[in-house]
């Protein structure tokens, strides 16, 4: 990767913590580096533990009632997570993808999970260095996005070929369930907005019932270029909160419809970057990627262009009108394409 591309990775972001969350009651004492530390030594005898010295914490991702992503700096650096719910089965999933061959020494792997202390709500992960994917399909040449896309694409259609490890199935009525409910609300804003809303989620639910079957295989649940680590020798996905058992498709389309939200929103048009996302289908088929998906893209690209649209008015940042109905016209003109 290009020096320019490596300096930005490098930068990082500086955060400040957050005072107080009522609803993770473990957050104080996870972002205490003293309290952490006696807790820490408490948990193992292991010699991964002989390796604490003073703590030093750094904020990484905070979503308020839910969980907070943090860095732990010891003699070797960890990622650690702390959930407002016990989320063992976070490490257990972790864990078994682990053993399946996506470990730490493995081309296409997941983070080293490290432990999981359920007094704290806290899961401990190997903290990977290298470039988030999401950095060059926004900075990065043409040769370098498609690199990257490939990358990704491996990794996923290794992962999709895996016995699911147990967890929820989602299935096509439940997409739909959520689905409608983010209807609902881009609806409220009313407008060319809820017109366009009201007929895509109609043509959804029209279209879903000719889907017919396919295999469910293990699904992220949240694929993008934003949990993608482009290692030296080594592609890494991380963020596991979210895994379910489900249609291949989905994993598929949520990282396509990543891209057009990138390229909308960070490089002033949604066609940027479909070199790109075209690439990463082209070889997810050719890694031996489910040759079902194809067919069933439009549906589900359809549903996260929706859910884009939904996000947009949620949050409300700057153009956010124009966003969701960018995302509902594009949701549109693919479910289109499937008729």
């Amino acid at each position: 990767m290009s020096a320019s591309l490596r300096r930005f990775a490098d930068q990082g972001v500086a955060n400040s913590p957050p005072v107080d969350d009522p609803d993770i009651p473990t957050l104080g004492t996870v972002l205490n580096p003293k309290e952490l530390g006696k807790q820490l030594k408490l948990v193992s005898s292991s010699e991964w533990w002989r390796a604490l010295r003073e703590v030093r914490i750094q904020v990484l991702e905070w979503r308020s009632a839910k969980r907070c992503t943090f860095e732990i700096a010891l003699r070797t650096d960890l990622i650690g997570k702390v959930y407002a719910k016990d989320r063992p089965n976070v490490y257990q999933v972790m864990e078994t993808l682990t053993r399946a061959g996506f470990g730490p020494e493995a081309d296409f792997s997941i983070p080293q999970p490290i432990a999981y202390v359920s007094s704290l709500r806290l899961l401990l992960q190997e903290k990977v260095e290298g470039i988030p994917a999401k950095l060059i399909f926004r900075r990065g040449d043409e040769r370098q996005r498609a690199a990257a896309a490939e990358r990704c694409a491996q990794w996923l259609a290794r992962f999709h070929a895996l016995a699911p490890p147990p967890g929820q199935v989602l299935d096509v009525e439940g997409i739909l369930r959520r689905t409608e409910r983010k209807s609902r609300l881009v609806s409220e804003e009313g407008g060319a907005l809820a017109a366009k809303s009201a007929q895509l989620f109609g043509r959804l639910k029209a279209a879903a019932s000719s889907l017919g079957r396919i295999p469910m295989c293990p699904g992220h649940g949240d694929y993008t270029p934003y949990q993608v680590i482009l290692a030296e020798g080594r592609t890494v996905v991380y963020d596991w909160d979210l895994y379910v058992v489900a249609d291949p498709t989905r994993d598929v389309a949520k990282f396509m419809v990543s891209l057009a939200r990138q390229a909308l929103h960070r490089l002033g048009s949604i066609r940027v970057l479909d070199g790109a996302a075209e690439g990463f289908l082209k070889t997810y088929l050719a890694s031996g990627g489910h040759s079902q998906v194809a067919a069933r893209l439009p549906f589900y690209k359809a549903i996260f262009c929706l859910s884009g649209a939904n996000r947009d008015v949620l949050t409300k940042a700057p153009d956010w009108r124009g966003r969701a109905e960018a995302m509902l016209d594009e949701g549109l003109r693919t479910i289109d394409r499937r008729e």
